[in-house]
């Protein structure tokens, strides 16, 4: 054997070892919550928790001391209400919607993974905000789905940080899987078994998709 083939076993072997071991909690992770999203409906509570809060809004964080005018709001008043609202009642989450055409209210909405929270507020600063949870299940699901309302323009759920722990999680595993494939392919006694299971495992997969799949 070269020496050249001596360091390329070694260091797949020591890439695989240790590229396995750093990413073992997301791969974990990410099994145990695709289980959970292929069941979704065994994890899912029965009513969904609702918190419901009201309060002034206090006028003298927003522009000139008031609400904006019921239609068209400028993008520094609508950060204004938003930012207020966040600061006011602990709102989490990514923008959803932001309603100003009511001439009684402002409606606002919020996302984030395992909820979401409406806030309205009604022209004098009254304030009032509901939250809806969907509990600990629907969380870690949306976690393993990650910012899956991109391509049609909606709210980010989850965040461009998970976003890339996702991304990273897939880079983990094709680097695993790669490594695990020339170590396999380098031992001797290989035979044909391997390639025989290798080929089973994805036909398998295909067959299901083609026979069974509507």
């Amino acid at each position: 054997m070269s020496r050249f083939r001596r360091w390329l076993l070694k260091t797949a072997r020591t890439v695989h070892v240790y590229v396995t071991l750093f990413g073992l909690t997301l791969i974990l992770f990410f099994a145990v919550t695709g289980f959970m999203l292929n069941h979704i409906e065994w994890f899912l509570p029965d009513e969904p928790r609702t918190v419901r809060e009201a309060r002034p809004l206090p006028l003298d964080r927003l522009p000139g001391g008031r609400l904006p005018e019921a239609g068209e709001v400028t993008g520094d008043q609508k950060l204004a209400v938003v930012e207020a609202l966040r600061k006011e009642f602990g709102i989490a989450g990514e923008l959803w919607s932001f309603d100003n055409g009511d001439e009684a209210q402002i409606v606002v909405g919020f996302r984030r993974a395992g909820g979401e929270t409406e806030a309205r507020v009604r022209r004098d600063g009254a304030a009032e905000v509901e939250r809806r949870s969907q509990g600990w299940a629907v969380v870690l699901t949306d976690l393993h789905r990650g910012n899956r309302g991109n391509v049609s323009g909606e709210p980010r759920l989850t965040g461009a940080a998970w976003s890339w722990v996702i991304d990273v999680t897939c880079v983990l595993l094709l680097v695993i899987s790669a490594t695990g494939l020339f170590l396999w392919w380098s031992l001797k006694a290989r035979g044909k078994w391997g390639a025989v299971l290798l080929l089973l495992g994805g036909g398998a997969a295909s067959a299901v998709y083609y026979w069974w799949v509507p």
